[in-house]
């Protein structure tokens, strides 16, 4: 472990607790330095009070000259324990608590700018995910513990060490050179298991994923339903044995380097207190520096000189864990744009955009060109996997285009900024979030500015028909829901998505994009969505992604996507007169639709 990256880890650290609590880390400091002198004049003192008193049982010691060391020695007793205690009661839990807030509340800013294509990529995922989750722990084990404990013992062993060559130069060599190999070995063996577990945390987020699965509700359900419970528990299980064969196999390949080094030093403390017995018995040293030296280098000053190589030793892993937060704060953010304010006119224009997602080989959008003009009210329409989700994505800025250019009332849209981009769309997607906060938070984070705004949150719930039955809950547009919390109140699929129609109508934006908008709806409840969409959209410029050709005729013009480009544009007449891939597309939904009716009316006579 190099020493700068240690360095680098614990000036961050003491950084972020000193930003907070000056004052404690000054006084920890202080107890730091305090505690770690402690050690020799333990020594000191631990002789004095043993050859004292032999000196005042033979008359050679005055007992008030004595009890000078009597005092000291009750001192050292009480002291440490009283240091100890300020630190591990005090000061490691408000650290925990400003460490805790400051790791989090880090990250989350980070993913506040973060670009979205990191969560939607595997390598990135695995960063974002050890980051969040292991770096407060890792935080938790480096300060204070290591801080305090090894600064402390880093100066107990320099004065235990001084105190010790006071007495014969030489004896320092013999608890240093066995401690220094026995570190060696510990240190390369442990940096190397690491190395090799790092590969194992992919193997354990497959089996912490099927874990989830078995304790959420939603996939809960189709395990009721489909009796399949057995299989994933099993599955659950054996990806975790494979992992921990792995695990063992690894660890233990090194498990014989691990035994001989870590006896090296029990060895070496019991010649020690043979070397002390030998200085002793040759009247070299008297019995209290022997008792005193005996306790100290058959194990005291190792216990010292371990927890100062445990910077090295242990220290490591939670170093390498920590530093998951330099990867994560260097995943790239967002463009930040030039533009202080939304363009005049929200004409959308694609310019030959070509788009693959990062990681593949395959291009979803091929020069893709077309334009949709202020106002106008667009769908758009093509089998699976021809990228017309993805054509939101880009709209949105979550992605860039890889060449060509997206153009809002005649500028990039990579010139304005999130904020910007925040107040010109109004987003639907299939698969929206539902939210365990208040109806009125779930509509009212819409736009944020509006958030106390209550006319403008009834205005959304009213065009997105969330007032419907809104009023018809106990506290009305302050119910929670979900069931994640004690009270919330859980929806149906049809009237969460109302509500994720409602939250885009906040801010009245002038951009409105909707992915299948209606998936969750039952079939009136659509049949009235799309009676009320001009109403609902009014001025604004809309993009409707949907599978359901026939609501395509609400629209003011339809573009087909094929092989990633338009393959025809126009209204809902004009494309079935061409007799083209729209018209293929209608009439095969069409039969199938009158198929089964006819299929029903069949049943129903037979």
């Amino acid at each position: 472990m190099s020493p700068i990256r240690i360095f680098k880890a614990y000036r961050d650290l003491i950084g972020i607790v000193h930003a907070e609590a000056p004052v404690m880390v000054a006084a920890a400091f202080a107890c730091t330095i305090l505690y770690g002198l402690f050690a020799p004049l333990q020594v000191y003192v631990h002789q004095n009070v043993f050859d004292g008193g032999l000196k005042v049982a033979r008359g050679e010691m005055a007992f008030s000259a004595y009890s000078v060391f009597l005092a000291l020695f009750v001192m050292l007793a009480i002291l440490p324990q009283l240091i100890s205690g300020f630190i591990y009661t005090y000061v490691e839990k408000r650290s925990l608590l400003i460490l805790r807030t400051a790791c989090k509340s880090r990250m989350l800013r980070k993913l506040k700018t973060m670009k979205y294509e990191h969560f939607e990529n595997e390598a990135s995922a695995e960063i974002i995910d050890k980051a969040y989750h292991r770096i407060e722990d890792s935080a938790r084990h480096l300060w204070p513990n290591y801080v305090f404990a090894r600064g402390s013992a880093c100066i107990a062993a320099i004065g235990s060490l001084a105190y010790i060559a006071g007495v014969k130069w030489w004896l320092p060599l013999t608890v240093l050179v066995p401690y220094i190999i026995e570190t060696w070995i510990a240190a390369r063996t442990n940096y190397n298991i690491y190395n090799e577990l790092e590969t194992f945390w992919k193997k354990e987020r497959k089996y912490s994923t099927l874990g989830w699965y078995l304790r959420d509700r939603l996939f809960a359900r189709e395990m009721k339903a489909y009796g399949n419970a057995d299989y994933l528990v099993d599955t659950f299980v054996r990806r975790m044995n494979e992992r921990n064969r792995d695990y063992e196999r690894y660890y233990f390949k090194h498990i014989r380097r691990l035994l001989f080094g870590g006896n090296i030093t029990k060895f070496s403390s019991i010649a020690n207190v043979i070397l002390l017995l030998i200085l002793f018995v040759n009247g070299e040293i008297s019995v209290g520096l022997f008792i005193a030296l005996s306790g100290l280098m058959a194990g005291n000053i190792y216990n010292h000189l371990d927890a100062v190589a445990g910077f090295f030793k242990w220290s490591g892993f939670h170093i390498n864990t920590y530093e998951y937060k330099d990867k994560f704060l260097a995943l790239s953010d967002e463009p930040e744009g030039t533009a202080a304010h939304p363009p005049a006119s929200f004409d959308i224009e694609f310019r030959d955009v070509w788009f693959r997602y990062p990681g593949t080989d395959r291009d979803i959008l091929k020069g893709l060109s077309f334009t949709v003009r202020s106002g106008e009210k667009a769908s758009i329409v093509g089998e699976n996997g021809e990228g017309k989700s993805t054509l939101i994505k880009l709209l949105l800025g979550l992605y860039a285009p890889d060449r060509g250019e997206i153009l809002i009332g005649g500028r990039n849209l990579a010139d304005f900024p999130p904020h910007v981009r925040a107040k010109l769309f109004g987003a639907v997607f299939q698969d929206f979030p539902r939210y365990s906060i208040t109806l009125r938070e779930n509509i009212g984070i819409g736009d944020i500015g509006a958030l106390g705004d209550e006319e403008q949150i009834r205005r959304a719930a009213v065009k997105g028909k969330v007032h419907e039955f809104a009023d018809r809950f106990p506290e009305g547009y302050d119910t929670l829901l979900g069931r994640d919390f004690e009270g919330g109140v859980d929806l149906s699929g049809g009237q969460w998505q109302r509500i994720a129609i409602a939250r885009a109508m906040m801010g009245d934006k002038p951009i409105l994009l909707l992915d299948e908008p209606t998936s969750q709806l039952d079939p009136i409840a659509e049949a009235e969505l799309y009676r009320e969409f001009a109403a609902m959209v009014e001025d604004r410029t809309a993009i409707m992604v949907t599978h359901r050709l026939g609501s395509t005729m609400i629209t003011d013009r339809i573009f087909v996507i094929h092989d990633g480009r338009v393959a025809e544009a126009g209204t809902h007449e004009a494309l079935m007169r061409a007799g083209g891939l729209y018209t293929r597309m209608f009439n095969a939904q069409k039969q199938w639709y009158q198929r089964g009716g006819l299929e029903k009316e069949t049943m129903a006579n037979g």
